[in-house]
């Protein structure tokens, strides 16, 4: 079995089938979901999903929505945080792709910083967000006494960060871009860290795989990541199912 650790199910692009991706995804080897919540708009609706058996979820403010956040989204996050059914704080951490001038570069340490505070509080693993900031988020990290044990998302990184990253505790989160053609720099970091250290995502409805790419990126998809995975590994399908799943189990205690 396989849990596809990193989902937006409440986006509004599975408004229309929301229940039978669920079900497609059930219906495969995927037998449990965390919905990555990071974003104040879908709260209430992963509350909503939550609700399910076999749907977990994390609760954040993403860094590119925090000059949007004030003092009651962060009050609320800390309430959701404690939900018996979240199991992780994030996505967070640093994105510059878009905007990184010194007001935004500042908001989003701040937000990290107070969110990582609530991580270590309610003793929650983390889920890294990091877009073009690898070396600017790997020396905020290595300033603080403690950072929680967590996940880099969809990692796009070098093989040095990699490796940065493991020696500090964290697990990479692998998505679809591990199965295009011009991914080599993703497929050497496949290749060269011990799979105990690996998570599989999708990130859906984002990232799809080329097999299907050009479409809308769902749960069920996340089997193509696996398979990729191995084949760049050269290890047993099953196995690579086997040792991702524990590796879940064993970063989201939270998961029954």
């Amino acid at each position: 079995m396989i849990i596809d650790t990193h989902v937006h199910i409440a986006d509004t692009k599975f408004d229309a089938d929301r229940k039978d991706v669920i079900q497609r995804a059930f219906n495969s080897k995927i037998n449990k979901l965390i919905e990555i919540s990071c974003e104040m708009c879908y709260w209430e609706k992963s509350l909503e999903l939550i609700q399910q058996e076999n749907i977990f979820a994390s609760f954040g403010i993403h860094p590119i929505d925090v000059l949007k956040a004030v003092k009651n989204d962060y009050e609320k996050l800390e309430f959701l945080i404690q939900n018996k059914k979240c199991v992780a704080v994030g996505e967070i951490g640093l994105d510059y792709h878009y905007d990184n001038s010194k007001e935004n570069v500042d908001a989003q340490k701040k937000s990290l910083e107070f969110q990582l505070n609530l991580a270590q509080k309610y003793n929650k693993p983390i889920i890294v967000h990091c877009r073009d900031a690898y070396d600017d988020i790997i020396d905020f990290l290595k300033k603080r006494s403690f950072v929680p044990q967590g996940v880099i998302h969809c990692f796009s990184g070098s093989l040095e960060h990699a490796k940065i990253f493991v020696d500090m505790g964290f697990y990479l989160g692998i998505d679809g871009p591990v199965t295009y053609k011009k991914s080599d720099i993703l497929k050497e970091v496949v290749k060269n860290i011990a799979i105990d250290r690996l998570l599989v995502e999708t990130d859906c409805p984002y990232l799809t795989p080329q097999k299907y790419r050009g479409t809308r990126n769902e749960p069920a998809y996340v089997v193509e990541v696996v398979k990729e995975i191995a084949n760049i590994k050269k290890l047993d399908l099953q196995e690579v199912e086997k040792v991702t799943t524990q590796n879940a189990l064993v970063l989201f205690k939270g998961i029954k």
